[in-house]
C-alpha cells in the first residue's frame, strides 16, 4: 500500500526536485503559500514553500529505490527517524493540500473602485465600514470613515480592506 514520505531538498530547489521526482513516476507534493514581501523597495506577492527544503512523495515502500531518490537533482536525502523512513499519514497530507488550496484562493489583493464600500479587517478600526477613495503609494490607500457625524479621511494599508 502506498505511503507518503518526506525528502530533504537542497536550498530553494523544491520545484526542481518535484519535477525530477515526477519524471521518475513518483507522486510529489510541495505545498506553497503566497506572502507579501518587499522586493527592491516594492511590495510584491511571492510564492514560497510552506515547508522550506522539504517535499513529500507517495510511493510503495517495497519499490522505493533510496539510492535513486538520493541522487535525484534537487534532493539531498530521505528523512529518517532512527533507521525508519519518516512517514506522513494520508489525512495530514489531505489537510495540507486543503490548506494550500485555500491559501491560493486568498492570494489576490482585491482592487477597489473609488466610492465603493469596504470593510476594515485589521487594526484599530477592524469591523467598521468605510468608503474607498484612492490608492496612496504601493501599499496604502485613503478611505472615508463615518465618525462623529461626518466623514473622516483615514490612511490605511490596502491589505487590511475587504469587500463587504
Amino acid at each position: 500500500m502506498p505511503a507518503w514520505y518526506v525528502l530533504h531538498c537542497k536550498a530553494r530547489q523544491e520545484e526542481r526536485a518535484i519535477a525530477n521526482l515526477e519524471n521518475q513516476g513518483f507522486r510529489a507534493l510541495c505545498p506553497m503559500f503566497t506572502q507579501q514581501k518587499r522586493v527592491a523597495g516594492k511590495r510584491k506577492l511571492v510564492r514560497e514553500a510552506l515547508f522550506p527544503n522539504y517535499v513529500f512523495i507517495e510511493a510503495e515502500p517495497e519499490q522505493m529505490n533510496l539510492n535513486a531518490l538520493r541522487s535525484t537533482r534537487g534532493v539531498r536525502g530521505v528523512v529518517r527517524f532512527g533507521g525508519n523512513l519518516a512517514k506522513v499519514p494520508t489525512a495530514v497530507i489531505a489537510k495540507i493540500r486543503q490548506t494550500a488550496e485555500e491559501s491560493a484562493q486568498n492570494d489576490v489583493i482585491p482592487e477597489f473602485a473609488a466610492g465603493s464600500s469596504v470593510t476594515i479587517i485589521s487594526g484599530a478600526f477592524a469591523g467598521l465600514q468605510a468608503v474607498y477613495q484612492m490608492p496612496k503609494g504601493e501599499d496604502r490607500c485613503i478611505v472615508l470613515l463615518e465618525m462623529l457625524g461626518k466623514q473622516q479621511q483615514l490612511e490605511i494599508e490596502a491589505q487590511s480592506l475587504t469587500k463587504p
